[in-house]
């Protein structure tokens, strides 16, 4: 399977979309301006909700838990993927943290993703290979490239226009 034909299926079914980052750090904000970005962008009618959770997965994990979503999407900054700055990843969060775990947010999410697991919701990690995640950093111009395709990608597979 490929990349795109993944998300489409997660897509498929009812799925909360979560952004999770730091503004202030860099490329770590990409979950963030994604979700935004998609919010603005999905219709309103959609199956799938949008939650711009920044870095505090935990005070949302119980309203996504409780929701009619049948697969969680979380979409955040990944290192030490051995990827080029900018690649994408997808996988079952449960898998990607088996093999070590990529995302910048590695406990909380773990975390999260257990208990959404436990309510029965399959949880995905859309991953974006970060270069940098100091604080006071703009976004690199190949993580806002992969961010761009990422929203037409979701968009057209949500039902938004992009």
């Amino acid at each position: 399977m490929s990349f795109a034909s993944d998300l489409a299926q997660i897509l498929a079914q009812p799925t909360s979309i979560v952004g999770i980052g730091n503004t202030l750090r860099g490329d770590d904000a990409v979950g963030c301006f994604i979700a935004d970005q998609l919010a603005a962008t999905l219709p309103h009618n959609t199956t799938h909700q949008v939650i711009n959770v920044e870095d505090v997965i935990e005070n949302h994990v119980f309203r996504i838990a409780d929701s009619a979503a049948k697969h969680v999407l979380l979409i955040d900054a990944v290192q030490g993927s051995g990827q080029e700055t900018g690649s994408l990843v997808l996988g079952r969060l449960a898998d990607m943290e088996a093999s070590g775990g990529y995302s910048t947010h590695k406990l909380a999410l773990a975390m999260a993703g257990e208990l959404l697991e436990r309510h029965g919701k399959p949880v995905y990690l859309l991953g974006i290979a970060a270069e940098n995640i100091d604080f006071g950093l703009q976004m690199t111009q190949n993580i806002q490239d992969s961010a761009a395709a990422v929203i037409a990608l979701v968009a057209k597979h949500a039902g938004g226009s992009q």
